[in-house]
């Protein structure tokens, strides 16, 4: 078996050049394995997050300690030290080979929501993240969702249950304006009534393939 430099394909037959790029084949030595070492990956990306996990410890402390020694009105360094292990949960996904890329996307829209909302507890919460910033990222998940469920449009009641989860978002903005923590109801209204629009849209328009998949999804016989 030889192996071409160049493309990275191992070939079986006993051919001298590649038949893709005609390269003189490099010949394999006996027990040579042939298959990419997947440990090797997996522990080399472990300890890149450790080493991650490490610094961002000894950053978290100095500026904790830079904070109280100034002295200043505003706790800065728990909104740095937040965005701080919001990128530590963004790499741990990223070097995580079976987490799907809807689960990341998901998991760093909500991430940097709540940063942007801890970032307005900060400074005395003046309302804007809930008001404005809360509605305004659930209409752009719910075109994120549309434009993947157009680019994937083999799997596309596999979204489904992310709409489902933008209903229930939707819904729990509805509450905070009822309570009054929302004061200005009418952008948290409008991206609850977007999501629940495009989640019927959905199951119309899918038909028996999207009640199947909710009754998949939901363990519905």
């Amino acid at each position: 078996m030889n192996k071409c430099s160049h493309c990275g394909v191992e070939i079986l037959d006993r051919t001298e050049h590649c038949p893709l790029c005609h390269t003189v084949l490099d010949k394999l030595q006996e027990g040579e394995t042939v298959y990419p070492n997947v440990y090797h990956r997996t522990h080399k990306m472990n300890f890149v997050f450790r080493l991650f996990l490490f610094l961002c410890i000894v950053a978290a402390v100095v500026v904790v300690f830079v904070n109280y020694m100034m002295d200043t009105t505003y706790a800065w360094s728990v909104f740095v030290v937040a965005a701080e292990f919001y990128g530590l949960l963004l790499l741990y996904q990223f070097s995580k080979d079976d987490t799907g890329y809807r689960v990341r996307i998901m998991t760093g829209l909500i991430g940097a929501v709540l940063l942007i909302i801890l970032l307005d507890c900060i400074l005395g919460y003046s309302g804007w993240s809930v008001n404005y910033v809360f509605p305004a990222a659930m209409i752009l998940a719910d075109g994120a969702v549309l434009l993947l469920m157009l680019i994937n449009r083999r799997n596309w009641q596999s979204y489904l249950i992310f709409q489902v989860g933008m209903v229930l978002v939707g819904g729990i903005g509805v509450i905070f304006c009822l309570v009054g923590w929302i004061r200005k109801p009418l952008f948290s209204v409008i991206a609850f009534a977007i999501s629940v629009l495009i989640f019927l849209g959905t199951v119309i328009l899918g038909g028996r393939t999207a009640k199947n998949e909710l009754r998949r999804r939901f363990h519905i016989r």
